[in-house]
C-alpha cells in the first residue's frame, strides 16, 4: 500500500469512527426516547418568541451583508479590476457559477435539449421566486434573487436566534447568529444562490417543530425539498416526534396517521421535483443522469468522499486553488465530524438526529467539490460551534478567525471567480 493510499484509508477509517460516536450516542438517545426518559427537544418548554432579539439578528445579518457588498467594491477599485460604478460593477462581481444557472431558469425554463438541457440538475424554487421578485427589481433577475437571499438571510438570522434561546438560551442564540453570519460560507447568503431560502426554510420547519407546530413545519419542509434535496431531511422530524409519543405510551393511531402524513408532504417537494423531471425529460431521475455524465456524482459514502478528498488534497498540490478547494473542504470535513461526535450530545435528540443523517447525506457525492458549502446548510452549525466551549476569549478568536475567512472567500467570488 501507498503512503497515500495509508492515508486515504486513514482519513475514512476516522471518519467512520468519530461519525461512529455520534451515531452510538444517538442509539443511546433513542433508548431513552423510546422509554419515555428523554423528549425530541429537550426539557426547555419553548415560551414567547424573542421578538427583540430576532430583529436585532436580522438587523445584523442585513448590515453584515451590505458591508460585504461595500467590501467587494472597494477591493475591485483598490486591485485596479475596474472603474465602474457600484452598480455597473455589481454583475461582474456577483454574477459567477451557479447564478448564470439560476437565471437562465427563470427566463426560459427547463429546456429539454441542448445545453441548457443540464439546468435539470437544479431545484425549481428558488428560480421561481427569482422571476416573482423581478418586477420589484427592474426586470433584471440577478438583483431580484439577491434581493430573494438578501430577504432569506435576514430571515433565517431571525429563526435562528429563535430557535437557539429556545434551546440553549439568549447568549447561545447571540453566538450562534455570530458565528452564522461570519462563516466563509455566508457569502452566498448575499449572492443569487440557493443557500439562504434553504436555511430560512429549514430553520423555520425546526422552530415550528420545537413550538408544537407540525403541520406549518411540514409544509416549510415541502418547500425546503423543493430548493435542496436535501429539505427532505427534515421529514426526519416527525418520525422522532412519533417515537417520542411512543416512549410516553400516549401514541394512538391519528397521531400515527398525522406523522405519516406530515413526513409524506415534505418528501412532496422532492415529488414535485421528480414530475418536473417526467415532464421535461419524460424521465422523473434524469437529473441524476446529468449529475452523472456532467459532474461525475453518484450516491456514495462519506468515507470515500473523505478518503477522496485527502487523495485530491496530496495530487494536486500546488495547483491553482489547490488549498483553497481540496484543503479547505478537508478542514470543513473533519470539522463537521469533530463537532458532531463531541459537540453535537448538547443538543436536543431531534436536533442531533438530523445533524447525523444531513452530514451523511450531504458528504456522500462520489465527486464532492462544495463540501464546506453544503455544510453551511446545516441549521445546526452555528449552534454547534456556539455550544462548543465557554471562554468569551475562545469565541472572540474562532469568530475572528471566520471573519478574516470570510474576507478571503469574499475576495475569491467576487474577484478571482471573475477570471476563472
Amino acid at each position: 500500500m501507498t503512503p497515500l493510499r495509508l492515508l486515504e484509508t486513514a482519513a475514512g477509517a476516522a471518519s467512520i469512527l468519530l461519525m461512529g460516536i455520534c451515531a452510538f450516542r444517538l442509539s443511546c438517545g433513542l433508548g431513552r426516547l423510546l422509554s419515555g426518559r428523554e423528549t425530541a427537544w429537550g426539557g426547555r418548554k419553548p415560551g414567547r418568541l424573542p421578538l427583540s432579539g430576532m430583529a436585532k439578528s436580522a438587523a445584523a445579518m442585513l448590515a453584515s451583508r451590505l458591508l460585504l457588498f461595500a467590501a467587494a467594491y472597494a477591493l475591485y477599485r483598490l486591485t485596479g479590476a475596474g472603474d465602474e460604478s457600484f452598480a455597473e460593477s455589481f454583475g461582474a462581481l456577483w454574477r459567477h457559477w451557479d447564478v448564470r444557472h439560476y437565471e437562465g431558469i427563470a427566463k426560459e425554463g427547463y429546456p429539454a435539449a441542448g445545453d441548457a438541457r443540464l439546468r435539470l440538475v437544479f431545484f425549481p424554487l428558488y428560480p421561481w421566486l427569482m422571476r416573482a421578485f423581478a418586477p420589484l427589481a427592474g426586470g433584471d433577475l440577478l438583483l431580484s434573487g439577491t434581493l430573494v437571499s438578501l430577504l432569506c438571510a435576514c430571515v433565517a438570522a431571525a429563526l435562528l436566534y429563535a430557535l437557539a434561546e429556545g434551546i440553549a438560551g439568549e447568549r447561545r442564540a447571540a453566538l450562534a447568529v455570530s458565528y452564522f453570519a461570519a462563516n466563509p460560507m455566508s457569502v452566498f447568503l448575499g449572492c443569487a444562490y440557493t443557500e439562504a431560502l434553504f436555511l430560512c426554510l429549514t430553520l423555520a420547519a425546526a422552530l415550528f417543530h420545537f413550538r408544537g407546530r407540525p403541520w406549518a413545519a411540514a409544509l416549510c419542509g415541502f418547500m425546503s425539498a423543493l430548493t435542496r434535496m436535501p429539505g427532505v431531511i427534515i421529514a426526519g422530524l416527525p418520525l422522532i416526534a412519533l417515537l417520542e409519543r411512543a416512549g410516553k405510551r400516549s401514541l394512538r393511531p391519528r397521531d400515527a396517521l398525522c406523522g405519516l402524513a406530515q413526513m409524506l408532504l415534505v418528501f412532496g417537494g422532492l415529488f414535485a421535483y421528480w414530475a418536473l423531471n417526467a415532464h421535461v425529460t419524460g424521465n422523473p431521475f434524469q437529473y441524476l443522469i446529468y449529475q452523472r455524465e456532467n459532474w461525475y456524482q453518484q450516491p456514495g459514502t462519506f468515507w470515500d468522499s473523505t478518503a477522496n478528498t485527502v487523495h485530491y488534497f496530496f495530487v494536486t498540490r500546488g495547483e491553482g486553488d489547490w488549498l483553497w478547494t481540496w484543503g479547505f473542504q478537508l478542514f470543513a470535513l473533519f470539522y463537521a465530524y469533530a463537532l458532531l461526535a463531541f459537540v453535537a450530545g448538547r443538543l436536543p435528540y431531534a436536533l442531533q438526529a438530523y445533524s447525523f443523517v444531513y452530514v451523511a447525506v450531504v458528504f456522500a457525492p462520489t465527486w464532492l467539490l462544495s463540501g464546506a458549502r453544503y455544510l453551511y446548510g446545516l441549521i445546526s452549525l452555528p449552534l454547534l460551534q456556539a455550544l462548543a466551549f465557554e471562554g468569551r476569549g475562545k469565541h472572540a478568536a474562532c469568530l475572528a478567525v471566520s471573519g478574516l475567512l470570510l474576507a478571503v472567500f469574499l475576495c475569491g467570488y467576487t474577484l478571482t471567480a471573475r477570471v476563472l
